[in-house]
């Protein structure tokens, strides 16, 4: 289909300013990306579309930390992952077992995964917070339009803003978008996917709220629903429509089946005693874009040593959790040699794509990435040419497990008490709704 387009006249664009590294959405892995390269010393800018930090958790609703954990009492993911969890449960309640604690590598017999939920408007003052402490530059309500190329090296980025069109200068760049944005249209080989729809939300109902204040926690006074379809679960036969989280009509099309859900639901169950107290303000795509990268995470290779990995990831919402070494070219396009890849756009499909998006995964492939982009400016060398031992030694420092330890191959017997599944969430009602 051939489109009609326009020519635009191109005017100069102003320069708002240099930073060693930029980092391009402000979500978990944003974050984690933008602290990591600050407390290797580099000047870091973040750019987020909202006005707020922390992205689906945050603006999407999706305030369950998920596990750290394998299943089995063995913490998976150190380092920024676990740092992060308790920055988000530093105010306000929470549902961590009491048996995990920052620090703790094993437990024996624990009563749950290590997990918890959070109340969103806290999460995001301590993640400002934390972002004060670390010196980061936060530029809100600015868009990233496109890369400034210089070849295979992206000198910089522009800016959509309140001013205009605005450029900053960079030596390196953290895609940290969801969406593969920059690397897309850096000319990076992508790959695209639809998403199922979902909803989550905030209600009170009489019922629960009494039961949560018989209780003593404010927590279990809220309930958390979920309307639409789920992604552990065959959609094939849904009527539900799948879209794309990378089109005009994709996105707009899943704003509008996802809020026609929950006006269905309130139409159904509406009542002067009840009430939907919040709703998400971004759409709740879980994957839309990815890059092909220079090494495929593989799903086949779970308890096997990798020479080039950069850490140890599971799935979340598995129980027990296979462990797998990520290697350090997932996070790369083989030509692009100063933007990496942090987050659900790493090079990861199938079940990867689906393991990588959640909330640990996430946090710690934007701290892999935010350290090498800050050893690669050190070394004055290309992404691909960052000398990976030192990467690695960075990274285990602050307590990344690069490698699986002998302790947790094969020791997948036992399970928690816990259901890691989202519908065993007793702070969760699921309700997958019909489209009309």
């Amino acid at each position: 289909m051939t489109q009609e387009t326009i020519c635009v006249q191109q005017e100069p664009v102003p320069v708002y300013g240099t930073t060693d590294v930029a980092v391009v959405g402000g979500g978990v892995a944003g974050i984690s990306a933008a602290i990591a390269a600050a407390r290797n010393g580099k000047k870091v800018t973040l750019v987020e579309k909202s006005c707020i930090l922390g992205g689906l958790a945050t603006l999407g609703h999706i305030c369950v930390y998920l596990p750290l954990d394998d299943g089995v009492g063995n913490k998976v993911f150190g380092g920024l992952a676990e740092e992060l969890l308790h920055v988000c449960i530093k105010r306000s309640y929470n549902t961590l077992a009491p048996e995990w604690k920052k620090g703790v590598m094993q437990v024996e017999k624990p009563s749950a995964r290590y997990r918890t939920h959070f109340n969103i408007p806290a999460a995001v003052f301590s993640l400002d917070e934390i972002m004060e402490q670390e010196g980061i530059t936060v530029i809100y309500d600015a868009v990233f339009s496109q890369p400034i190329m210089d070849g295979s090296r992206c000198r910089g980025i522009i800016l959509e803003t309140k001013q205009g069109r605005v450029a900053l200068m960079t030596g390196m760049v953290v895609d940290a978008s969801g969406d593969a944005d920059v690397f897309y249209r850096a000319g990076a080989a992508c790959e695209e996917q639809k998403s199922i729809v979902s909803h989550w939300c905030y209600e009170l109902r009489p019922d629960v709220m009494r039961a949560g204040l018989e209780s003593g926690k404010i927590i279990n006074t809220l309930r958390m629903r979920w309307l639409g379809l789920r992604p552990d679960v065959d959609n094939t036969n849904s009527e539900l429509p799948h879209f794309y989280g990378t089109t005009i009509d994709g996105v707009n099309g899943y704003l509008s089946v996802s809020r026609k859900l929950a006006r269905d639901y309130l139409d159904q169950n509406d009542a002067p005693d009840y009430a939907m107290i919040s709703m998400p303000y971004m759409a709740q795509f879980r994957m839309t874009r990815r890059i092909l990268g220079m090494q495929e995470l593989d799903m086949n290779a779970a308890d096997q040593f990798r020479e080039d990995s950069v850490g140890c990831v599971c799935s979340a919402l598995a129980c027990p959790a296979p462990v797998y070494e990520l290697p350090y070219g997932s996070l790369l396009d083989p030509k692009l040699e100063n933007i990496a890849a942090a987050g659900r756009i790493i090079a990861a499909g199938g079940a990867g794509w689906e393991m990588m998006r959640l909330i640990p995964a996430c946090v710690f492939t934007g701290q892999a990435a935010g350290t090498a982009a800050a050893l690669a400016l050190e070394q004055g060398v290309a992404l691909q040419e960052v000398n990976l031992p030192a990467l690695q030694e960075r990274l285990e420092k602050t307590g990344v497990l690069i490698h699986i330890p002998a302790y947790m191959k094969g020791n997948k017997n036992r399970n928690t008490t816990d259901n890691p599944k989202y519908m065993a969430d007793p702070l969760i009602k699921a309700d997958a709704l019909s489209y009309h």
